[in-house]
């Protein structure tokens, strides 16, 4: 059975919508940051509701790039690994302000329990993904940083709220 081919245009067509919701995202950012410091987390999910769909759209244009039918993808594949690595560092930047933020409340937001497992998977998946060849050097050493950075705040706010992640064995 073969694999479906794809056109340029069609991967193109993607990287279109893949940079149409990195622009998206940025907004949302910026607005989680503001709302974190009234209590309040439906703007940091609508962030990450974002950041979902572009990973998703992540998925497709890297299956799509494998099996492209011209054989010249450099550009392509340039494009992709820029947006993905711009994501990545909005990703890291946004969380390390929300968490920053969120760290002076002395009360945590119902549905903060959600947003932390959630949030600990994807900051491990961050470091992972920075660790990665392709990425290694691109995005600097202030985002490896921030990316550490956030972690700490992450668990100084876990620490906060012990009965916040309760494991069953």
């Amino acid at each position: 059975m073969s694999k479906r081919q794809y056109t340029r245009a069609e991967v193109k067509e993607l990287l279109g919508a893949l940079e149409r919701q990195c622009r998206e995202a940025a907004k949302l950012a910026q607005t989680a940051e503001h709302e974190a410091s009234r209590h309040s987390f439906s703007a940091y999910r609508e962030f990450r509701d974002k950041v979902g769909e572009f990973q998703a759209l992540v998925i497709l244009i890297e299956q799509r790039l494998r099996n492209v039918v011209d054989a010249r993808t450099d550009d392509l594949r340039d494009q992709f690994e820029r947006l993905d690595a711009v994501m990545l560092a909005l990703l890291v930047r946004a969380s390390m302000r929300f968490f920053f933020v969120l760290s002076a409340n002395p009360v945590l937001p119902m549905g903060a329990r959600e947003i932390f497992v959630s949030e600990l998977r994807s900051l491990h998946d961050a470091h992972e993904k920075l660790n990665r060849p392709t990425y290694a050097g691109k995005l600097g050493p202030e985002l490896d940083q921030e990316l550490q950075t956030a972690s700490l705040i992450l668990e100084e706010i876990i620490d906060k709220a012990p009965g916040l992640l309760q494991f069953k064995m």
